[in-house]
């Protein structure tokens, strides 16, 4: 395609129709009219010769095309934002930006209250934006400016990604101080398979990595209790039996029995992932320095 006599504001238009899909509502995203966004889109659909958006009752729907167009349209326009940004300072006194972090929730627990903490000192207009993306779309949302940093381990391979190591730490078995093994020093591999444990998981089904570790030796445990977030476990624990292998850091704090594991098991690695087209964009810099920083001194008191 022709660009030299192309309207690339009408790519704007097409992707904030395509993620809020209501024009009404894209005017407004956009600071324009109604019949301003669709007239842009009139002017796209004679440009690309489809529909583009179908209106039905859940809102404007795109057509394939659309579908096959939005990863490439989102990431061009994320290379000229990145292009024109990376021209300018970033002052985090007088800064307002709005940093997006793909992030689990044992690791918001980490990670957020150390850094709102120095938010609050440095950089007192800078807004934070905490959820989790699922690790398969992490590459592309990181491309398309969806998301500005993920929290994951080492698992993701696109070339465009940029990451740094941030931190470890190693699994232990937590149980309650009031548990009837809580008064050992130490714990046997029999000790650990006759308890019932807590698996926390999003996911229905599916193997964790204690899991999958005691698998490769043959071994399983019974898993009592599947729950879907962290914050619940401390309470189970406290009212039950029941055991949970987490990392060492989620006992910190809380009142509770941590032992060491009876098997060997890869200590959990955290890095820190950005994309390759913010590499060089003073706003990213900032905040991925802060981040790392952040998470030295939480690895310090481990």
């Amino acid at each position: 395609m022709n660009l030299s006599n192309k309207d690339l504001n009408l790519f704007v238009v097409f992707d904030v129709i395509y993620k809020e899909k209501n024009l009404t509502k894209a005017g407004q995203v956009l600071g324009i009219t109604q019949p301003a966004v669709s007239n842009a889109l009139s002017r796209l659909r004679e440009e690309f010769k489809d529909q583009l958006f179908v209106r039905t009752s859940k809102g404007m729907i795109p057509t394939p095309v659309a579908q096959n167009m939005i990863d490439d349209i989102r990431q061009a326009l994320e290379l000229i934002r990145s292009s024109i940004t990376d021209s300018e300072t970033f002052n985090p006194k007088t800064a307002r930006n709005t940093f997006k972090i793909s992030i689990g929730d044992t690791s918001e627990y980490r990670l957020l209250p150390e850094l709102i903490k120095q938010l609050t000192k440095s950089a007192p207009d800078v807004d934070i934006e905490s959820y989790l993306t699922p690790r398969s779309e992490t590459p592309k949302e990181l491309a398309t400016g969806n998301i500005d940093f993920a929290i994951d381990p080492p698992i993701h391979t696109d070339s465009n990604l940029r990451h740094q190591k941030i931190y470890e730490d190693e699994y232990v078995l937590i149980i309650s101080k009031k548990h009837p093994i809580a008064s050992k020093k130490t714990i046997s591999l029999d000790d650990y398979l006759n308890l019932g444990h807590m698996h926390i998981s999003k996911r229905p089904i599916g193997l964790g990595h204690v899991d999958m570790t005691l698998s490769k030796l043959g071994l399983t445990r019974r898993i009592a209790l599947r729950a879907q977030h962290f914050l619940v476990a401390p309470y189970i624990l406290d009212k039950s039996k029941l055991a949970i292998t987490s990392i060492k850091s989620f006992a910190r704090g809380r009142d509770l029995k941590v032992f060491k594991l009876p098997f060997d098991i890869e200590s959990l690695i955290l890095h820190l992932y950005w994309h390759g087209n913010k590499d060089q964009d003073p706003a990213n810099i900032w905040m991925r320095d802060l981040i790392m920083s952040t998470y030295g001194k939480i690895q310090e008191k481990n």
